[in-house]
């Protein structure tokens, strides 16, 4: 069986709480109480912040993996074009100093 989406267990987690809350009377032959309530809804409460958190660092690493692929492409296009001026300027003997490895 699949796992249900975790908005579905986040929901699941309230509703587990609501139905302790409201049952409580029927629930005390197993030792379930009131605390118990109070812990599935805090715990809900928390994934639905860390999810948060989560989704906010997700759009972060987007913005910096745009940057990082646009700064990349200006980085070989300027690599690019350095490499043809120094293959013009010096000899191919000396192109190894600059890390082109080409043969022509």
């Amino acid at each position: 069986m699949a796992t249900p989406p975790f908005s579905q267990q986040v929901s699941d987690f309230r509703t587990m709480a609501s139905g302790i809350t409201t049952r409580l009377a029927d629930l005390a032959s197993v030792n379930i109480v009131t605390a118990d309530a109070a812990d599935m809804e805090t715990l809900a409460n928390n994934l639905d912040r860390l999810n948060a958190e989560r989704e906010e660092l997700r759009a972060q690493l987007k913005t910096k993996t745009d940057e990082l692929h646009a700064t990349l492409r200006q980085a070989k296009l300027k690599h690019s074009h350095l490499s043809a001026r120094v293959k013009l300027a010096t000899p191919q003997k000396h192109w190894a100093a600059f890390g082109i490895t080409a043969k022509r």
